[in-house]
C-alpha cells in the first residue's frame, strides 16, 4: 500500500514539477541572456509564474514533511531537478504563447493538488498503520525502533513482520 501511494505520489508530483518547469522556462524566454533591467510588470509576471511554477515541488515538501527518508529526500531532491530542468532548453524551441504557458501552469497546479490532497493523506495513512504495527511486537525496544526506521527507509515492513 506505502510503495504504490508514494509512487503515485511521485508520477504525479514529478510531472506538475515539469509543467511547471516549463511555464517559468517559457516565462523567461524573452529576457534569457539580457542585461537589461526588467519592467516592474514584466518582473511581477516572472515573480508570480516563479511562484505557480514551484507549488508541486511544494507539494511535495507540504506533502511528506513529516515523513523524512531516503525516499523522500529523493522526491524532494528529484522535484527541484524536474522544475529546473526545462529551464534548460534551448530559448528558440521554446514558444511564447500566454495561452501555454496558462496551461502549463494549470496543469502543475492540478498535480499538485492531486497529489497533495489524494495521494498524500494515504500515504501517511498507510505510514502510521505499519508504524502501530512495529510498536505492537512483543520484542524488546530496539527492534520495535528498528522496525520502524526500516518502515521509513524502505517503505515497507520487515521481512517476517506480520502486516497490519
Amino acid at each position: 500500500m506505502l510503495i504504490s501511494a508514494f509512487l503515485l505520489y511521485a508520477a504525479l508530483a514529478l510531472a506538475g514539477c515539469l509543467a511547471g518547469g516549463l511555464a517559468l522556462a517559457m516565462r523567461l524566454v524573452p529576457w534569457r541572456g539580457q542585461t537589461d533591467r526588467l519592467r516592474w510588470p514584466a518582473w511581477f509576471a516572472v515573480y508570480a509564474t516563479t511562484i505557480l511554477a514551484c507549488l508541486p515541488a511544494l507539494a511535495v515538501f507540504l506533502g511528506l514533511i513529516d515523513f523524512e527518508s531516503p525516499p523522500t529526500l529523493w522526491l524532494l531532491l528529484l522535484a527541484a531537478v524536474a522544475t529546473g530542468l526545462p529551464l534548460m532548453i534551448p530559448p528558440a524551441r521554446l514558444p511564447r504563447q500566454e495561452a501555454l504557458i496558462a496551461a502549463c501552469l494549470a496543469l502543475g497546479a492540478v498535480l499538485a493538488a492531486a497529489a497533495l490532497f489524494s495521494v498524500s493523506p494515504r500515504i501517511r495513512e498507510a505510514r502510521e498503520s505499519m508504524h502501530a504495527t512495529c510498536r505492537s511486537l512483543s520484542q524488546p525496544f530496539a527492534v520495535r525502533q528498528a522496525c520502524i526506521a526500516h518502515v521509513d527507509t524502505w517503505l515497507s515492513l520487515p521481512a517476517g513482520t506480520p502486516g497490519p
